[in-house]
């Protein structure tokens, strides 16, 4: 098997990353920083790559383990109140649509935020990465059918948190 480029493996699969990553541990700079880590470790494992499953499967594997390490770390850490940052888009649309939309992104966040992180960890990869109930199980190093389970768990909170929204 041909080892696929490092700088391929990176445009190809960093957006990714970053997206489970913010999610688990819920900072930007944070999700940054595991973004970094996962592919020094990719780039270094490499060589060690069997090719037993999906390549992808493999990178969001090390980047799940990643960003639980990091969060675990953050829970040692004091809380520091100084360290909070706002993130600015540019508006869009009319106001009434750029109220709603902040909401809407608002109460998603929330509601991913408030799953537990195994379960958060399959939404993001199946639902919101769109990765097969396969490649999820093997990032995760978890059964189809426990995959499936969490996606069950997932999707039935989201549909209970956004109900207001789905009427």
């Amino acid at each position: 098997m041909k080892t696929p480029e490092p700088g391929w493996l990176f445009d190809t699969f960093a957006d990714g990353v970053y997206t489970l990553a913010y999610r688990i541990v819920r900072d930007r700079h944070l999700a940054e920083d595991v973004v970094q880590e996962t592919f020094i470790k990719v780039i270094r494992s490499l060589g060690s790559y069997r090719g037993d499953g999906p390549i992808a499967a493999w990178i969001y594997r090390i980047a799940y383990r990643q960003a639980i390490a990091v969060t675990r770390r953050r829970q040692e850490e004091p809380l520091d109140p100084v360290a909070v940052a706002v993130e600015i888009d540019r508006p869009t649309g009319t106001v009434e649509e750029q109220v709603l939309a902040g909401e809407l992104a608002a109460r998603l966040d929330e509601a991913i935020g408030a799953l537990s992180e195994p379960v958060r960890a399959a939404f993001v990869l199946r639902d919101v990465e769109g990765l097969s109930t396969g490649e999820v199980a093997a990032a995760l190093e978890i059964s189809r059918s426990a995959v499936k389970m969490r996606l069950a768990r997932a999707r039935e909170a989201m549909r209970r948190q956004m109900e207001e929204y789905l009427t």
